[in-house]
């Protein structure tokens, strides 16, 4: 397995650049609230000054998408990457990521949702630890808790415990340490059979999604299982499944134990520990994780801890 990579931690007056590798923005209110976000966190904040012209569905053409995540890479003054948003995008244009550069100029990839494909394959091909935490459009709205994890973790301390009451231990598994990989299922759907694609063995794998009826989750995850991804890993955490119903409706809680159940089925043929209902996801409390670090799961404690991994650092 690749060591792990993993770029500076960020301190107050740093450059944060913005890139746009997926959907086109749709609502400037909610991205200057959320540049604003950043800039009372104490960082400055380098995008472009005409945005982004949009092309459909995406923020611009995959050439240029690409583009622009290799020159902010390039770019000595930015010292992180912060996703404009999700949606849709990242899968059409990583054939064109440099990733010799992604090696050499290693820095904080922050984003959620469809940004989990770019994150997780840049992990598989170099090692890069990132951020699974909100994207600019999303910051605005994200809850005190949520930004006092995003600032920690962008300042290099996500090795503080993530612990809840609302937490629910599904199966109690042995505690252990591994890497956690994971993110947006239907995102992580679209790549299997695909170059993109990537082991969950041995894995901690985190789990979330959004808007998706339960009949749909279901197929997602028997595709997943079909796909033997469930046959070895370390640990499985589901996140928020949102969207559909209101949160604590009767509605919502009957979603998510279809889901579980669903869940515990598929992987009856293993021990390892399953929890359900983490923080974090699409949802205001959406607690940011650092994906390709070791994580130590602890089901007795419903306890998330990243002790202190050898990384290795670019200068």
């Amino acid at each position: 397995m690749m060591s792990p990579l993993s770029p500076l931690p960020l301190k107050k007056g740093d450059t944060i650049g913005i890139i746009a590798p997926s959907g086109r923005l749709s609502d400037t209110n909610l991205f200057f609230r959320g540049i604003t976000v950043l800039r009372e966190m104490g960082f400055n904040v380098n995008y472009p000054r005409d945005l982004w012209p949009g092309m459909e569905y995406l923020a611009d053409s995959d050439e240029n998408r690409a583009s622009e995540f290799n020159r902010l890479l390039r770019a000595p003054e930015v010292k992180a990457l912060i996703c404009l948003r999700g949606g849709y995008g990242c899968l059409r244009m990583i054939d064109k990521i440099d990733l010799a550069l992604v090696t050499a100029h290693p820095k904080m990839l922050i984003g959620f949702s469809d940004i989990t494909v770019l994150q997780n394959y840049l992990y598989q091909k170099t090692g890069l630890i990132s951020l699974h935490g909100p994207v600019v459009t999303s910051l605005g709205d994200a809850s005190k808790p949520t930004r006092e994890r995003f600032f920690l973790c962008l300042t290099g301390r996500w090795d503080e415990p993530l612990e809840g009451k609302k937490i629910d231990v599904l199966r109690n598994g042995p505690t252990l340490t591994a890497p956690l990989v994971g993110g947006n299922m239907a995102s992580l759907n679209s790549i299997l059979g695909t170059p993109y694609d990537f082991s969950w063995d041995d894995k901690i794998v985190f789990l979330e999604d959004i808007n998706e009826p339960a009949y749909r989750v279901d197929r997602m995850l028997t595709q997943l299982a079909l796909a033997g991804k469930f046959d070895r890993l370390a640990g499985l955490i589901l996140g928020e499944f949102s969207g559909l119903y209101p949160d604590g409706s009767t509605q919502h809680i009957s979603y998510l134990e279809s889901i579980w159940n669903r869940v515990l089925e598929l992987c009856c043929h293993a021990d390892f520990s399953i929890w359900g209902n983490f923080p974090s996801g699409h949802c205001q409390k959406n607690l940011t994780l650092p994906l390709g670090a070791l994580a130590r799961l602890e089901s007795e404690k419903t306890r998330l801890l990243f002790p202190t991994a050898r990384t290795r650092y670019v200068i």
